[in-house]
């Protein structure tokens, strides 16, 4: 069982109850440091003082990192700048303190927002007809069956060689896209706010590595320098078929071919 399926399954108890009698938590205060069932979270709902200063969260085991390590005070702001938790002190008197920060509901809410749109962004550019490698795939083949129906086997290997480099360029470049949706599905589906805050300046290099990544590069016409060499390898095959045939129509043709073929193989892998 991977250790993201174990959280999942892994229940937070009320540390407010007795060890005899602990019920499933509802929320935990960042503040106090505990989780909270249903019956004892009603003193942090009900009482006006605690709802303003005491952030209630989904209910999350506690590892000490819900304090600032410079002031030593609570994780309260998000700093979209720097994209991580700061603490009211950091907010006001380091450097934090000219850049945007929200409070993690806020950041929670505006980045989720994000999240969404760009996932939206990604989804076009991988299912654009244009980058489609099954369809790159097909008419190149479909060109390259067109120039001689009497291709001899190493040209077929040739070819075969040409388009798996191809395909295994552009499928290297779809592995930024892939990661990024992994990550931004985690981060969708994490209900925790801070938890979702720590992982999302993770989430946002992997996205700009996958926007930055051009799955058109190597498609375009006559880009690959293998492809090419198919080319100009089938014309050779023809016009010397076309001559052979011309100058003596009785000549053994397929082995003669064969030679005008290879020598011109030979020349191009010099």
């Amino acid at each position: 069982m991977s250790d993201e399926t174990k959280k999942e399954l892994q229940v937070i108890l009320c540390d407010m109850c007795t060890e005899e009698d602990r019920k499933p938590a509802r929320k935990t205060c960042m503040k106090c440091e505990i989780s909270m069932c249903v019956q004892h979270l009603q003193a942090h709902l009900t009482t006006p003082v605690l709802l303003q200063t005491h952030p209630l969260t989904e209910p999350m085991e506690l590892c000490g990192n819900t304090k600032c390590p410079q002031h030593g005070k609570l994780l309260e702001y998000y700093c979209l700048d720097d994209m991580t938790c700061v603490c009211v002190s950091c907010a006001i008197e380091d450097q934090h303190r000219i850049h945007n920060m929200k409070t993690f509901s806020t950041a929670h809410k505006e980045l989720m927002e994000k999240l969404n749109t760009e996932q939206q962004a990604l989804l076009v550019k991988t299912d654009d007809e244009n980058v489609s490698l099954e369809k790159w795939e097909k008419s190149e083949r479909e060109k390259l069956g067109r120039s001689s129906v009497r291709l001899i086997e190493a040209v077929t290997n040739l070819r075969d060689i040409a388009l798996t480099s191809v395909q295994s360029s552009v499928s290297a470049r779809m592995v930024s896209i892939k990661t990024s949706r992994s990550s931004m599905q985690a981060a969708q589906k994490e209900k925790d706010t801070f938890r979702f805050l720590q992982m999302y300046s993770q989430v946002h290099q992997d996205v700009e590595k996958a926007k930055a990544a051009d799955l058109r590069k190597g498609l375009e016409p006559g880009s690959d320098p293998i492809i090419k060499v198919i080319f100009n390898f089938c014309g050779v095959f023809r016009d010397a078929d076309q001559t052979l045939l011309l100058c003596n129509p009785t000549a053994p043709q397929s082995l003669q071919t064969l030679n005008t073929v290879e020598s011109f193989h030979k020349s191009q892998t010099l």
